[in-house]
């Protein structure tokens, strides 16, 4: 079985303060418009008919449960905040990194693909990490098709 661990912000949603011309504001909750990325409800339907999903961010666990939520999922799925990441101090501010060995999986995976668009921020090489460029907002964004499209061609064909 596959495991799917999904970065949140600028990967899969955008969240602003500010209203944002020509795309669709999900939610709002205090100052923050929340906005899907384009594609995003079939990516996640494409991601749950092939695997289990864990989202693993670096923002605040009630943040991320908020947009957790907005997604509508009809499987459950584990939720690893800032909590679970290893917090380094430079000279620019905090760097949260994330690792698998700070999340506890529930069961064993042949296969774990990360998609998130800050992959340097990751620790781990016992994952397949797929960097995806970050959404701010764009309307006509196609990130979310290409890695489908892309992970299509990739799947093994039975019976040819």
């Amino acid at each position: 079985m596959t495991l799917y661990i999904l970065d949140l912000d600028n990967c899969l949603i955008y969240s602003s303060y500010t209203k944002l011309e020509g795309l669709e504001c999900i939610s709002k909750r205090k100052w923050h418009y929340l906005y899907h990325r384009p594609g995003l409800g079939e990516f996640l339907r494409f991601v749950q008919e092939s695997g289990d999903i864990v989202f693993y961010t670096s923002s605040k666990m009630d943040y991320a449960k908020w947009i957790v939520k907005s997604f509508n999922l009809t499987k459950e799925c584990n939720v690893f905040s800032r909590k679970y990441c290893r917090k380094k101090y430079t000279e620019y501010g905090e760097i949260y990194f994330k690792s698998l060995s700070q999340i506890e999986l529930k069961k064993e995976y042949s296969k774990i693909i990360v998609l998130d668009d800050r992959t340097d921020l990751w620790e781990d090489n016992g994952v397949e990490l797929n960097d995806i460029k970050p959404f701010l907002g764009e309307a006509n964004d196609k990130e979310l098709q290409k890695w489908m499209i892309k992970r299509l061609k990739l799947q093994p064909r039975i019976g040819l």
